[in-house]
């Protein structure tokens, strides 16, 4: 019975970097990405995996990370992805040029803008009688000042948004959790879109996206909650 339990998962992933400056990135992408039910595309991506390991198509392949991939592998992996059913993603872009530089820190810039997007899910997307949520974040791209910073987000819009539903935080490494494998990719599509104009695999992924990404400095978009899609 604990496997029916009503547990939504959501996957935390972001690109960009904290370089204010002509040097840094464009833009900073926060992306979520979540389901009731982690196990079928888990177990699909897992079966590719072990699949090109067995033709011989990357015999290092310890998990799927976009940034890396050739153009086949993803083009086997995204497939895959968009038949899978039971699941969406959405995220914000934020224009750093835009930002106000008492937000450049982790610790006012994650709870600004991270919460936004999670929210999104909070607000609209818990099904009722949902008995736990599980939020997950890659280890490797976060110092010790980041984490605290994200989680202390996580943990703002989780006590907003769910009083009365139990949360967990937790923190995987890449290769141990197919799901945020799946994250990188869904935000490395919208990364390539906002900062090099290649709209390729986001247009693949158009399917799962829940709403189109927004300005979360713009004054249209209220209590900053993302635009739903038509």
């Amino acid at each position: 019975m604990l496997g029916r339990m009503p547990t939504l998962h959501i996957h935390v992933d972001e690109s960009g970097n904290f370089e204010f400056s002509n040097k840094g990135t464009r833009y900073y992408v926060f992306m979520v990405a979540w389901t009731y039910d982690p196990a079928p595309l888990a177990v699909k991506l897992t079966a590719l995996r072990f699949l090109l390991l067995k033709q011989g198509h990357g015999l290092d392949l310890c998990c799927f990370h976009a940034c890396d991939d050739p153009k086949p592998r993803k083009e086997a992996v995204v497939p895959i992805m968009v038949a899978q059913a039971g699941w969406n993603f959405a995220s914000i872009v934020v224009d750093k040029p835009r930002v106000n530089p008492s937000l450049y820190p982790p610790d006012a810039f994650y709870p600004k803008f991270l919460c936004m997007v999670l929210n999104f899910v909070l607000r609209g997307r818990v099904k009722p009688g949902t008995n736990q949520v599980m939020i997950y974040t890659d280890t490797l791209p976060f110092t010790k000042t980041q984490r605290k910073a994200v989680e202390a987000a996580i943990k703002k819009s989780c006590k907003a948004e769910l009083p009365n539903i139990p949360f967990h935080i937790l923190h995987h490494r890449i290769e141990s959790n197919i799901w945020i494998q799946v994250a990188d990719y869904c935000c490395w599509s919208v990364c390539r879109k906002w900062e090099h104009g290649d709209a390729e695999f986001y247009n693949r992924l158009r399917g799962k996206l829940a709403a189109t990404e927004i300005d979360p400095m713009s004054k249209e978009i209220g209590r900053a909650s993302c635009r739903e899609r038509v």
